[in-house]
């Protein structure tokens, strides 16, 4: 979360977690985000892009493989921030919150199957 320095009121926070996703063979860590929120009074201060540069860097050091993420698709900004940071899109998931509004899936690679790979070798 981000803090007002001057009153401790909040700026911004975001919500994430790093789960095992044994879908995928071999199994990976998958980082998600599931929610970003910024005061409005604050936006535009790049708060929102380091909250999520913190996200992506504490899973990174986690060892996950890939940060997910769903923005609905009429959010331009959140799309532009997380296209800046190096996500894409990977499935467009129509009428997919309760508004039926609907959402991209965004993906952000931290590591390729061939690190991977490179990774299991070194701890066998």
């Amino acid at each position: 979360m981000a803090l007002n320095p001057t009153d401790d009121s909040l700026m911004g926070v975001i919500i994430c977690k790093l789960e095992h996703h044994s879908s995928h063979s071999p199994a990976t860590y998958r980082g998600y985000i599931a929610m970003l929120a910024v005061s409005s009074t604050y936006r535009g201060h790049g708060i929102a892009t380091s909250l999520v540069k913190m996200a992506i860097d504490a899973m990174a050091e986690r060892k996950a493989d890939e940060v997910i993420l769903e923005t609905e698709e009429t959010n331009v900004p959140a799309m532009r921030l997380y296209e800046r940071l190096g996500f894409l899109r990977s499935k467009k998931l129509h009428r997919y919150y309760l508004n039926g509004n609907s959402a991209y899936r965004l993906v952000l690679m931290l590591r390729s199957p061939s690190e991977e790979a490179e990774e299991e070798k070194r701890v066998d």
